[in-house]
């Protein structure tokens, strides 16, 4: 346990892998897909989007930290239920 009678540690990890996950899910929702969809409409639209190479660098940023995000949200939730170390 770690002193706090609200959390234990169980529930601390499957939080911070939460927490990990829903960065993850906000970099997706909220600059990957609308950058996409920007550069995207404006391909369609024949004229390509001012910005286009910001929004591309953006978008890669992005998806590369969720990329580097993924190993310690997936530790952090699998941690919760089959390592002793956190406690029972």
């Amino acid at each position: 346990m770690n002193g706090n009678s609200l959390a234990s540690n169980k529930s601390l990890s499957i939080g911070v892998g939460g927490a990990l996950g829903l960065i993850m899910f906000l970099n997706v929702w909220g600059i990957i897909w609308r950058n996409n969809k920007k550069v995207i409409d404006g391909v369609l639209a024949g004229t390509p989007h001012p910005d286009a190479a910001v929004l591309a660098r953006q978008a890669f940023l992005a998806s590369r930290t969720n990329a580097w995000l993924s190993l310690p949200m997936l530790f952090f939730m699998v941690a919760a239920s089959h390592y002793s170390v956190f406690g029972a």
